[in-house]
């Protein structure tokens, strides 16, 4: 049960990269350069709201294979496939919960770079595809009254997909030439479309998955063509 789980939710994200090889295909026909490579990076902002009864146990950083096609007129688009871990741990009165996701985003952009000789600025926008899987494990003890609890702790472990959120995305950054090497270091903004963890404690506080989304990214590519 648990592999066939698995194997659906990796099936997601291999059928939202499939959805992007027809725009892929059609820019490579116009393709003046291609570039690949991997991009890699880190989050600048946290991914969820602060509570008393929460704690971000996510990791920072960002990291996936990309691909750059350039388009004439100093166009381009890249299509990148971007994995990060997401996860939290949470405690109020008689209950506690951890989570732990795997994130996939695959954003697709169009740049345009600025006609400089030596470095070439560039500015890009687009949108991006989020899907989000893991667990939950959930722990609850019963209170008897009088300051007392029951030794027994109900446990429920469950999985967790979240695959509708989208995303709006813009960037700046530069990009460096070294022969057929390619280097851009960048920043990056996404604002979601949706709160895919959003928890409301009985009586208590909240805590949800943050909206807006700052990135600090580098790229290393080979031009192939």
């Amino acid at each position: 049960m648990l592999l066939s789980t698995a194997l659906a939710h990796r099936l997601r994200g291999l059928n939202a990269m499939r959805a992007l090889l027809p725009l892929l295909a059609s820019c490579v026909s116009y393709a003046q350069t291609l570039v690949t490579g991997a991009k890699g990076g880190g989050r600048l902002t946290d991914d969820l709201t602060e509570s008393i009864a929460s704690t971000t146990e996510s990791k920072r950083y960002i990291v996936g294979p990309m691909i750059n096609v350039g388009l004439p007129l100093g166009f381009g688009v890249e299509i990148d496939a971007l994995y990060s871990r997401e996860g939290y741990r949470s405690s109020w009165y008689y209950s506690a919960s951890r989570e732990r996701d795997n994130v996939w985003q695959f954003p697709v952009l169009l740049q345009y770079k600025l006609p400089l000789p030596a470095i070439k600025p560039y500015i890009e926008a687009g949108y991006a595809a989020r899907v989000i899987h893991g667990f939950n494990d959930y722990y609850a003890a019963a209170y008897l009254g009088g300051g007392q609890f029951s030794t027994f702790y109900t446990h429920s472990h469950e999985d967790t997909n979240y695959d509708n959120s989208q995303g709006f995305v813009a960037g700046a950054g530069v990009g460096f030439a070294i022969g057929h090497l390619r280097l851009s270091p960048e920043f990056r903004y996404t604002h979601w479309n949706s709160r895919p963890i959003a928890v409301f404690l009985p009586n208590g506080p909240t805590f949800t998955s943050t909206q807006n989304q700052v990135d600090l990214l580098f790229g290393i590519g080979w031009k192939v063509h």
